[in-house]
């Protein structure tokens, strides 16, 4: 009878997604220690970037609602993530102001969102409130998310060219900011000026391990998004399903 060492195969799994995607894993961890050095530097700044982005704000919205948007809300910088995305809903702006608002959204005088307050009515989740504050830099925009006890718990960066959204990434970190649980990345391709297909990331750090998927769009003559072609790539082949909305 011959006695088999046990074997783990989480390790062999982790191992072979690591030869097999090492170049490609490369670029989601540079972008993760790219928000690593953001969270960092803006850790021993967050009283001064509460300070002045409170003295940039020039107007005030709140909203109701969007708390199943995995983030900002109803302001949530993803174009695609409540079609793809079962039960997220973007909320509504209030007509006046209610103490039992989700969420409120600073702008400067520019009209660009610099400031974001999530107001946790259910005492369960008061883990969850946070404030998050927008820096615009050109064609970037970086946001940084506190929470109650001032640590930074993700990084978001969207990268604009000619006003249109080209990439989307945001970075959830551990509880130590020199740790990452996982990176999720938008990115979007134009035709003629009009969005024509976007391709999403959601990469898990601890077991290097991403899902991707690819969606054809087509939009109405307002804009908005109304066909969805496509899925998840799976053993080489991308899904081709297919979404339409009212």
């Amino acid at each position: 009878m011959i006695l088999m060492e046990p074997v783990n195969f989480d390790e062999l799994f982790k191992k072979r997604n690591k030869n097999v995607y090492s170049i490609e894993f490369k670029r989601y961890e540079d972008i993760i220690a790219n928000h690593k050095e953001l969270a960092h530097f803006y850790r021993k700044e967050i009283i001064y970037l509460e300070n002045t982005i409170s003295k940039d704000i020039d107007s005030v919205i709140y909203t109701k609602g969007g708390e199943t948007m995995f983030h900002r809300g109803y302001y949530c910088p993803s174009l695609v993530f409540t079609y793809i995305v079962g039960g997220t809903k973007r909320g509504k702006i209030l007509k006046r102001f209610s103490k039992k608002y989700s969420f409120k959204y600073g702008f400067n005088k520019l009209g660009e969102l610099i400031y974001v307050q999530n107001n946790d009515e259910f005492e369960q989740f008061q883990d969850g409130q946070f404030q998050e504050f927008i820096i615009h830099d050109r064609n970037i925009e970086i946001g940084i998310t506190v929470h109650r006890n001032n640590s930074i718990s993700s990084i978001s960066r969207c990268e604009y060219k000619d006003g249109k959204l080209i990439r989307y990434e945001r970075s959830e970190l551990g509880m130590q900011l020199g740790t990452s649980k996982e990176l999720y990345m938008e990115e979007y391709n134009y035709v003629d000026n009009q969005l024509n297909d976007v391709e999403i990331f959601h990469y898990t750090h601890s077991i290097n391990v991403c899902e991707k998927s690819r969606y054809k769009v087509g939009q109405n003559s307002d804009g908005e998004i109304v066909y969805l072609k496509g899925g998840c790539l799976y053993n080489g082949k991308w899904d081709e399903d297919e979404y339409f909305f009212d």
